[in-house]
């Protein structure tokens, strides 16, 4: 059991799969722009959505959101989202490396790297420094994605986030999953509780969790919303299970986004 948690555990945590040209033909046809960046890994790629109501593709989001998926999805089989929520968002949809058009394999240090290398060249394309990019960009998660999503706010120091079915830690997922000591053995240590200690004074997040979700329990939630009252508004969604509490709260999360983006304080009294 040690030697195949040791090894394999790799293999366990992520589900990588390639794009079928299907899926990119649907997203060219939607206006879907990729994103280019090299990194340790290779060539990394993301996707970017304009908002609805730019005046051309090239112009530069009012606001913009990174959208992050599990870690069995590709990140644009979370495109139709975008569809019901406010036409004036623009959005980049991140893979890890090793999925959809990415190279590489994923860990957190690499997808650390590649959220570094996007955000420049974000930057870079709509002429931010490093304020206007702080103030006109959050991130959004489900599962797996909710610790990329943290990993990104607390490097580029982002300070509105949504997170769907996030863990505490990976340590604790492993606990959860095969008990103690053989938790100890993870060697992706994804920290969602310490990284929420990390964030910007005046960030705000949402986060949204399924009652029945079957693979992450809705206590982790409950002890990120215990550890932050004043950081964390917290969603119980009382049919949502995890694969599909993102489609179940779709309007709730779309008025977060909203909220978060305006500005409008999202914290409880402590």
């Amino acid at each position: 059991m040690v030697l195949f948690l040791l090894m394999g555990q790799t293999r366990l945590m992520y589900f990588p799969r390639p794009y079928g040209d299907a899926d990119l033909q649907v997203a060219n046809s939607s206006g879907v722009q990729q994103i280019q960046v090299t990194t340790s890994q290779g060539l990394q790629v993301a996707f970017y959505v304009p908002s609805k109501s730019a005046s051309s593709p090239d112009e530069a989001p009012k606001f913009l959101w990174l959208f992050f998926g599990g870690n069995g999805s590709l990140s644009l089989d979370y495109l139709n989202l975008t569809h019901s929520w406010d036409p004036g968002f623009s959005y980049v949809f991140v893979d890890y490396p090793g999925y959809g058009l990415c190279h590489g394999s994923p860990n957190p240090a690499r997808i650390k790297e590649s959220i570094t290398a996007l955000a420049a060249k974000l930057r870079q394309e709509f002429g931010w420094d490093e304020s206007q990019f702080q103030a006109r960009v959050g991130v959004i998660g489900h599962s797996l994605g909710s610790a990329a999503a943290l990993i990104a706010a607390e490097q580029l120091q982002l300070g509105k986030a949504v997170l769907c079915a996030p863990f505490t830690s990976m340590t604790d997922m492993a606990r959860h999953l095969f008990g103690w000591p053989l938790c100890y053995l993870n060697r992706h240590r994804y920290d969602n509780l310490a990284r929420l200690a990390r964030l910007p004074s005046q960030a705000q997040v949402h986060v949204f969790h399924g009652v029945a979700d079957e693979v992450i329990p809705v206590e982790m939630s409950r002890r990120l919303a215990a550890a932050f009252p004043t950081l964390i508004r917290l969603h119980e969604i009382s049919a949502g299970m995890h694969n599909d509490v993102v489609d179940l709260a779709d309007k709730e999360i779309g008025r977060s986004l909203n909220e978060l983006a305006s500005g409008e304080t999202n914290v409880r009294a402590p």
